[in-house]
Formats: structure tokens, sequence, C-alpha cells
């Protein structure tokens, strides 16, 4: 009897997997229908091939009723990622982008998990003057989403702060560039031949569609890496595909990184060989080769990735089903020797980096919050308005955080009582200044109207839950409260103390027991939760942590115990 992994590898490949062969290198059909004038959008054909020059075609799913009642073909838009190693960009890119977003998209900029910034609302035939207006400041969209690496993930401030010893962000850069997919077919398209180097010159690309590391087929599915240290676990680092996890020596020196690898957090309802899992401590490796590392790891996935089924084609499940054992032997294989055992770490924490905190080199840094990466102006809060000011006015260096929020460093001392009073003008809070502290820890993907895999509310509809657990009572509690529309799991619910995953319109399930530290999964509470008693069920819970809990335990370790063991 054949095994169900070798059932899977002599199945026929999916469709997607078709249409990345006969793309030559992400081309061709996608740039004749870009250049078709008559058509506000694209053939699903298509489509998979823009996902890897970082867009989504979506369209305005509140006015799809309406729109086939009369006749007429849905409201088509276009979202637009861009790739930002280590959440890190200049303040000349923040202006850029903000003028892009009032410009061509709905004036809005949405920080995502991933520390990059999302354009919503872009038209068809405004998509490459955007795309081309970011490469002139050096802001690639290439790899934001499709079938490969997708921005890889580090501590916004680590490098800034006193006592870090190594530059994390530039580890960042150095994996993102190492993955970027190399078919001239982005160029091409988009730059009309052109590639923008750093010192601003403009070079002709020698048109070119083999991918050296990627192959024809690029990867079975979306890639995610990260660099993470336990004392500052703000990027959620057993989440990822793979990881490197810092380990330091008593002098805070890192000594080099364990790797992480088979974490990922989407599910499909319904499908059980579809599930959340936390990543596996393979093994430990020096810094020096961690590059090395990465891509011998992300080889094995390439290889050995289900190319047949997509929603089970990411790494965790080839570690659920061939074993850490099996990879630690493959991995040593592909490198020569294999890696060192995995080295011991400190207790796990986390931070959100919210307020002023002071640099290595005696300036400042300041994080402030956005209600779920949502930058935007509203009658009480001019977020958009405020944050250009600021950064038109001071030049900040720009950090976006995987909790969405955003972080300007470089401040001189004899700035900040001027930036101080910007942000107190504009109400952008920095998270001591009558925020709650439940709202401080929420978040949600955005979900309806764009995102076409969304089945419930989130972006929008949380905010009004957290609202009327205020009211109660309960904003000064601190816990991860995450929402996601669907079960893709964007805002990562399934590591949160309180996970709430829409099932349908209206309806959530809600999963719980996740640790504060994110070194734990959820587990479910209550499935088939209707939206309008969703602040009840939550206050229920509240209290009752409140009554029953040990002194200082937080609600994930309380739930873990009381609710769902």
């Amino acid at each position: 009897m054949t095994s169900i992994v070798e059932q899977r590898t002599a199945a026929a490949p999916s469709k997607v997997e078709e249409i990345k062969i006969a793309s030559r290198g992400l081309g061709d059909i996608l740039a004749e229908e870009i250049a078709d004038e008559h058509s506000d959008h694209i053939s699903e054909e298509a489509y998979q091939l823009l996902k890897f020059h970082g867009s989504y075609q979506q369209d305005d799913r509140d006015q799809r009723r309406e729109r086939k009642q009369q006749g007429r073909d849905r409201a088509w838009q276009f979202m637009v990622r861009t790739k930002f190693p280590g959440g890190r960009l200049t303040a000349e890119q923040y202006l850029l982008a903000d003028e892009l977003a009032a410009t061509l998209g709905n004036n809005t900029l949405r920080i995502t998990t991933r520390q990059d910034f999302q354009f919503h609302g872009i038209g068809k035939s405004n998509l490459k003057q955007l795309i081309r207006a970011l490469n002139e400041r050096w802001i690639t969209t290439y790899g934001g989403c499709g079938d490969v690496a997708r921005n890889v993930l580090a501590c916004p401030v680590a490098d800034l702060l006193p006592g870090n010893t190594f530059d994390y962000q530039a580890l960042a850069a150095s994996i993102s560039e190492r993955f970027l997919p190399e078919s001239t077919a982005y160029y091409e398209l988009w730059l009309d031949g052109e590639k923008i180097l750093a010192d601003g010159r403009r070079v002709k690309v020698q048109p070119k569609r083999e991918e050296s590391f990627y192959g024809p087929t690029y990867l079975p599915r979306k890639h995610k890496m990260a660099i993470g240290l336990p004392h500052d676990n703000c990027v959620d680092i057993f989440t990822h595909d793979l990881a490197l996890e810092a380990v330091l020596g008593p002098d805070a020196q890192l000594r080099g990184f364990n790797l992480i690898a088979g974490g990922g957090l989407g599910s499909t309802h319904g499908k059980t060989e579809t599930f959340p899992r936390l990543g596996d401590r393979i093994g430990f490796l020096p810094p020096d080769q961690a590059l090395a590392v990465l891509e011998a790891a992300t080889a094995i996935y390439r290889d050995y990735g289900d190319r047949t089924n997509r929603r089970h084609a990411r790494l965790k499940y080839v570690l659920a089903e061939r074993g850490v054992a099996w990879f630690q032997e493959e991995l040593g294989r592909r490198l020569g020797s294999p890696l060192a055992p995995p080295a011991e770490v400190g207790e796990y924490q986390v931070h959100d980096h919210l307020g002023w905190q002071r640099q290595a080199d005696g300036r400042w840094l300041v994080g402030i919050w956005v209600e779920n990466g949502r930058i935007k102006d509203t009658d009480g809060r001019p977020a958009k308005q405020g944050l250009r000011a600021i950064v038109e006015k001071f030049r900040p260096e720009i950090r976006l955080t995987a909790h969405q929020n955003i972080v300007l460093a470089n401040i001189s001392a004899a700035d900040k009582p001027r930036v101080e009073a910007l942000l107190a003008y504009y109400r952008l809070s920095t998270g001591d200044d009558g925020l709650s502290t439940l709202r401080r820890y929420a978040m949600a993907c955005p979900a309806l109207p764009t995102c076409g895999l969304a089945v419930a509310e989130s972006e929008r509809y949380l905010p009004d839950v957290i609202a009327e657990l205020e009211r109660r009572g309960y904003g000064n509690e601190r816990v991860w409260i995450r929402m996601s529309g669907c079960p893709n799991a964007c805002s990562r619910p399934p590591t949160a103390e309180i996970g709430i995953v829409g099932r349908s319109l209206g309806l959530y399930t809600i999963y719980t027991g996740g640790s504060f530290a994110g070194t734990r999964l959820a587990k479910l509470y209550r499935a088939d939760v209707r939206a309008e008693v969703l602040a009840d069920v939550l206050a229920q819970m509240l209290d009752q942590w409140r009554r029953e809990r040990l002194p200082g335990e937080d609600f994930g370790d309380w739930a873990l115990r009381a609710l769902v063991t």
C-alpha cells in the first residue's frame, strides 16, 4: 500500500503549477492583459502571475449584490504590497507612499503583519504608474505575494537600542535580496525594461526568464521567513516557515541562531489535512552560515512541498508528515554536515515598541499605535495627516512593526518636544495617553470588503467589539485579542490569547489559551458564535479569569488550564 506522501507525489500538479510553467518566468499573458486598456480586470490565469509582482486582484464586495442586480460586472480594484525587509524605510519613501495612496488609491496605507505597506483601491489603469513610482524610490513589490519568499521579518528596533551587538536589519535585507526572483519580467512589465540602482542610475536589463534557484515552477506556495529574539518575540517567530532564533551569550553578544522550521497558521474550514502549526527547532548555526542554511532549507520545501493541493502546500506539512528527524537529516545532507543541536535560549517575552525609547546613539525613537494597521484620517484622529506632517518636518527613519504599528526613529533630543507636541495635536497615541490596554493589544486583518478570501468582518468589526468591552470595564486588561475574517489567519489568531476566526458572515469561532509571548497555539473554545453575542461571550471569559486567576497569571495561561485543557 502506498503512503499518503507517495500518492500525492504521483498525483497531477495543480492548475497553478501549469500556469507558472506556461508563463516563462511570470510574464507573457500577464503583460498582454495589463496592456489591454479595454478591460478593468484580468483573467484568473493572469491574476495568478500578478501575485508574484506584488498585487492581488480584488473587488468591492459591498457592491457585489447591487451591481449583480443591475447586470453590471464587479467593482474591480487591486491591492499592491511592498517589501520592506525588517520593516525599514526612509522618510522619503514614506512620503511617497503617503502621496501615492492619496492620488492612486483609497487614501489609506495599510501596515501588514509582515512589516509591509498595502495600497488598496488601485484601478488597473494605475497599476503601472504606482509600481513604477515605488521602484523609483527603491521600493519593490516583486515577491510581495506569490509562490516565493515573502518579506523577511526582523525586530524593527533591535539595531537601534542599547546592548545590541548584531545588525539583524542588514541580515534581513541580505536574505530578502538572495530570495528575490531573477526573472526580468517584472522590470520589463512595470519599468519598461529598466532597473533602478541604489545610486539612482537606470540600467537596461538583459531579458532573462530563468530562475537558478526557484526553477520554472517557483515554490509550491508562499514562503515566510523571520529573524527573532527570545527576549522580544515581536515577530511571532514560531509562526513562520523558517526562522532564525537569536542565541545570545551572557554579554548579549550573538553566539548564533537556532533554525526553526515548519511554522504556519493558515487552514481551511472543513479540511482536516490543513491546520495551524508552530515551528520546531532544527539545529544551531553560526551567523555566517545563515544564508546557506536558509537556502538549503527552502530548497527542501521547493523539492518536497505538495504541488497537487495548494491548501496543503506549505513547509509545515512536509515536517508534519515526514518528521523533524527526516528534515534534519535532509538538511544536513544538502549542507554537507548536520547542524549542531539547538542551543538553549532565555525565557520568551514580547514588546510592541509603542512609546519613547532612547537609542544607543543618544537619539530617540517613538512607537505610534495604528488601529489594525490602517493609516487613515478620521474625524477624531487625523492619523495620516499627522504622520505626514511629522515625517515632512523631522525626516525620521521609519520602522513598521509586525503588530501593525509604526516607529519613528533617529529623533534628536532637541526635536523630541516638538514631535511630542505634534503627536498630541494630531491625537496620535504612543500607548500611554488614554489608549486602553485591551485595544492596544487587539489586531485584525482587512477582511471585508476587499479581501476575496474573507467570509466575515474583521477590521471593520473588531473596534466595535473592543469598544463594548471597554464600556463594560475591561479596558485595562492586557489580553491579546486577534480577529481574522477567515482561517487563513493573517492577523495570527491561532497564537493569540483570544483568537476569533470568521466562519461565515456574522459567525465566528473562538480559540483561547495561546501564550502572551507567542510560544503556544490556542485551542478551540466555542464554535459558531454569532456576532451579536460575541462581546457577551468574551465578557464571560474575562469575568471568569478575574475570579479564578492566580496572582499575575496571564489570560492565556489561565485559559489553558481552566477552559480548554
